[in-house]
């Protein structure tokens, strides 16, 4: 359907004047009487003329196999191996993972409610090409014509081992697949998805405060974005685009994307080599990947970053996680020197008191000190559970 740049006149929704007299119009019986005092009502004002969308001057048009796209293509530096198994230890998932033809992927939308009202009006991807990353950005003339980028992203899907994205398993991916249900396309094949949020939120919670890629990006990657747009005004800025024709702002948008896209590559790539202890971690940090590591199975490579861990502000988690880690390989002794270096650096150390006790009665079979750690549970249990571990390590009960 063509645009129009002016809004219809009366005479073009009334249709032409009719000569002779008046006779009663439609269902309703209006008589031109009727229609004559409509008329003389005072008119709106006519809006001016708004000029047409000229994204090409932005991005040049270029023809594909999927019809006009809107595509921009630059490489990005060499791509480093990313090793299938750390990155599956660091997703926690059981999947076996294929790092051989990744694909990063972002969007920018018109909103951040999702559903069907919400479009992405740019796709940004990286993906690896001999060699190299190869990021391939893809921006919508306007509404009504995402089939050409949909088949597009599918393709390059069919065609990847992985997906990355961070949020996207939440946020991208479902708007992503319901706008192939309104343009009715089949959705593109399946592939495992790894959400780098998770994969952040677990390493770096004892770390920072927020988790936002932007704050990942300085606090961890030490990049410094300037000039960017904030996320807030990305979809003012393209319904700006759609009301005037502007692009300048759009350009922003653009090398927001872009950083985004090149920032999840990044993020992996040193995920991966802490993982792998070839990069230096702060203790919070080391801490976080101890307890990837402990969840994972990984007891070795988990005692090796609390060794790290335990020389920072978070000592008391990482001798309490090693104390654990300790108990769940049956060593007692070692567990229970670990949660004596726990109980020396805790303000509220009720609780550790009570894995003591626990451990003294049950593993290592020594009812004086279980009972002189008992004495100092008391808050971290309830009253009738403290109650009845008193009455079973009273020095009576032992004698009898």
């Amino acid at each position: 359907m063509s645009e129009r740049s002016e809004p219809f006149t009366p005479s073009e929704v009334e249709g032409p004047a009719r000569a002779g007299p008046s006779t009663p119009l439609g269902m309703n019986g209006m008589s031109s009487s009727i229609a004559g005092r409509l008329a003389h009502l005072p008119q709106a004002p006519k809006r001016p003329a708004q000029p047409r969308a000229r994204l090409d001057t932005l991005i040049e048009p270029r023809d594909t196999e999927f019809g006009r796209l809107h595509l921009v293509e630059h490489h990005a530096g060499p791509a480093q191996h990313v090793d299938p198994a750390s990155l599956a230890a660091l997703a926690l998932t059981q999947a076996t993972l294929d790092t051989t033809r990744p694909l990063y992927f972002d969007t920018e939308t018109t909103g951040l409610a999702g559903g069907t009202g919400t479009l992405a009006f740019l796709l940004g991807t990286a993906e690896v090409r001999d060699g190299q990353v190869l990021v391939s950005q893809v921006h919508l003339p306007g509404p009504g014509q995402e089939r050409p980028m949909l088949q597009w992203l599918a393709s390059r899907i069919e065609a990847s081992t992985l997906l990355l994205s961070f949020n996207g398993r939440s946020f991208d991916w479902p708007l992503l697949r319901s706008r192939y249900v309104m343009n009715r396309l089949p959705p593109p094949p399946e592939r495992p998805h790894v959400d780098l949020l998770h994969c952040a939120r677990r390493v770096f919670r004892h770390h920072l405060d927020e988790l936002k890629l932007s704050t990942l990006e300085r606090r961890v990657l030490d990049v410094h974005r300037r000039g960017d747009i904030e996320g807030a005004l990305i979809p003012p800025a393209w319904f700006d685009y759609l009301r005037t024709g502007r692009v300048a702002v759009l350009a922003r948008v653009l090398s927001h994307n872009e950083r985004d896209v090149r920032s999840m590559v990044d993020l992996v790539n040193r995920l991966v080599a802490a993982w792998e202890e070839r990069h230096p971690v702060l203790p919070a940090t080391a801490l976080g990947l101890a307890t990837v590591a402990a969840r994972h199975g990984d007891d070795a490579r988990a005692l090796r970053f609390l060794r790290l861990a335990t020389e920072g502000a978070v000592a008391e988690h990482a001798w309490s996680l090693e104390a654990e880690l300790r108990r769940r390989r049956g060593e007692y002794r070692e567990a229970v020197d670990a949660l004596l270096c726990a109980v020396a650096r805790s303000s509220s150390p009720a609780p550790l008191h009570l894995r003591l006790a626990k451990l003294y009665e049950h593993r290592l079979h020594d009812l004086a000190l279980a009972r002189s750690h008992a004495e100092l549970c008391s808050s971290a249990e309830e009253p009738q559970s403290h109650a009845r571990r008193h009455a079973r390590l009273a020095p009576s009960a032992g004698q009898g």
